[in-house]
């Protein structure tokens, strides 16, 4: 598989977890999902999870969400 294929899989990949995630944020504080994706696009979580480097993407949904929520000091 090219390098290529490999990049966009990881791409749809990672836009399916995000809805997911913030499926659960919008759930969780009972916003609309639109404002849960603004809020979430706008944190260093969602930062850290684009990184490879942090390791977070290799991370559970749940726990994304978990870090979102204390970075915005919501427990």
């Amino acid at each position: 598989m090219n390098q290529d294929k490999i990049h966009r899989g990881r791409i749809i990949l990672r836009s399916a977890r995000i809805g997911m995630i913030v499926a659960k944020i919008s759930e969780l504080l009972k916003i609309p999902d639109m404002d849960a994706l603004r809020m979430f696009y706008r944190s260093k979580t969602c930062r850290n999870f684009h990184d490879r480097s942090t390791g977070m993407y290799l991370q559970g949904d749940l726990y994304v969400v978990e870090e979102f929520m204390n970075e915005m000091n919501i427990c």
